[in-house]
């Protein structure tokens, strides 16, 4: 089942190397997970909420792209320090496939995660940011509203909604979006050329 369904959170051009991924992460068959959907360029990924390892992923045989697609996968683990620490490689790939995963854990309750992406966030391509954000209004939508309720729950004794940084992030996310909404970009500037190269690749 894991096998066959978490290759779906990257683009079909990809598919051979991410069914790679998937097996060396070593994940718990056993382990069932929802997923969400997301539009990348156009096409349809869908991302489990979690994955859970049961046993340590090893990764030396795997291909560059083979590594990262992985390591986006375990921003899904169910221990935070292991999606704290694929994090920050994750934040450096900057493709289109990669940005849901980093969107996703802003929704999230580890404040720290969401502020080493707020840290990151000047090194994140802003158009490849902007254009996942404006194909995805439902699923932004739903990322703003957890960060309230966790904001709520968890943090606002801590922080006043002004100081807290998920919404710090939120509001830096958005003027990226309505920036690079105003700028003429090429159609074929991001992504679709990228995923040809990729899949070319081995």
């Amino acid at each position: 089942m894991v096998e066959k369904t978490f290759p779906e959170a990257f683009p079909i051009a990809l598919r051979c190397q991410s069914v790679n991924a998937v097996s060396a992460l070593r994940l718990n068959s056993d382990y069932v997970s929802g997923q969400f959907s997301v539009n990348v360029l156009g096409e349809t990924l869908r991302i489990p909420n979690r994955v859970h390892l049961s046993a340590r992923p090893e990764f030396p045989g795997l291909s560059l792209f083979e590594r990262q697609m992985a390591l986006c996968l375990l921003t899904r683990s169910t221990d935070g320090f292991q999606r704290q620490a694929a994090l920050q490689e994750v934040l450096r790939i900057n493709q289109p496939w990669s940005i849901p995963f980093v969107i996703a854990l802003i929704g999230e309750y580890v404040v720290e995660i969401v502020r080493d992406i707020q840290a990151a966030l000047p090194d994140l391509d802003g158009d490849v940011v902007s254009t996942f954000i404006r194909a995805n209004p439902v699923f932004y939508k739903l990322t703003c509203d957890r960060v309230t309720s966790y904001w709520d729950c968890y943090y606002r004794w801590q922080f006043s909604r002004r100081d807290y940084v998920g919404f710090k992030l939120l509001q830096e996310l958005d003027a990226m979006r309505d920036l690079e909404q105003c700028r003429p970009r090429e159609a074929a500037s991001i992504g679709t050329g990228g995923l040809r190269d990729l899949s070319n690749s081995h």
